[in-house]
């Protein structure tokens, strides 16, 4: 193995592309974009929930004013 190829640490394919700073394949990198984005809505729709009526009236304050 030379200097310019890294091993996907979760699946342990071969990169070598030498501009990999993540140290994942094209194929692990996009499932973990995938799930990150998926709990990323989650939290935005629970957070959304919490403190959107909340939220709501304070601009509703700051329009009248």
């Amino acid at each position: 193995m030379s200097d310019t190829e890294k091993i996907c640490k979760t699946c342990g394919r071969i990169i070598t592309n030498p501009n990999n700073k993540t140290g994942l394949c094209p194929k692990c990198q996009k499932t973990g974009n995938n799930i990150f984005g998926v709990a990323s809505a989650a939290g935005l729709i629970v957070l959304g929930k919490k403190f959107g009526p909340k939220i709501i009236k304070g601009a509703i304050k700051i329009i009248k004013r």
